[in-house]
């Protein structure tokens, strides 16, 4: 049998043990958060990628609003005052701008943003008729919902795409 490299040795690689410690409180809500986030498959790695931005911001990500070619980043904590909820901040990157801005700003374009969100997808409910369907739960057994949604996607690349396709940019 081989012996362990130095790097494996001093690391404990390829599997590294990192002891954490929280109060209770925090645990009850973060450990089973930890645990997905390290396993080591598509699932975790989704996980870790959504967490990309929060490597570059200072504050903690409240939330990230992305267009095609733009994000909207929000910064917390948020801060309720009276009967606003305001972020500390915000960042807004797109073609050739870079731009903070503060508490202010950000509750106006937040309110812009979630409402363009809020018509586009009342839209797609109307366009689709999908308030004729009866309400389902939002649990989704993986087991059988993702062989079928890769099948779905597998059927419509190999499509003429184009011809079902809608531009959604306006």
């Amino acid at each position: 049998m081989s012996k362990p490299s130095l790097l494996a040795r001093l690391t404990g690689w390829p599997n590294i043990t990192n002891k954490y410690r929280a109060h209770w409180r925090v645990m009850i809500h973060t450990h089973s958060l930890i645990l997905q986030l390290l396993e080591d498959n598509a699932d975790g790695d989704t996980r870790r990628a959504s967490l990309a931005e929060w490597h570059r911001a200072e504050r903690p990500v409240v939330d990230i609003l992305r267009g095609t070619t733009s994000l909207f980043r929000i910064d917390g904590p948020r801060q309720f005052l009276g009967h606003d909820a305001f972020a500390m901040g915000s960042l807004i990157e797109g073609p050739g701008v870079t731009a903070h801005l503060d508490p202010i700003e950000t509750l106006h374009l937040e309110e812009r943003v979630r409402q363009a969100i809020e018509k586009e997808i009342l839209g797609w409910i109307d366009e689709h008729g999908l308030q004729d369907r009866p309400s389902i739960e939002s649990h989704v057994d993986r087991d059988v919902a993702d062989p079928k949604a890769l099948a779905r996607m597998i059927d419509w690349v190999g499509r003429d795409r184009w011809t079902e396709a809608k531009s959604y940019v306006r």
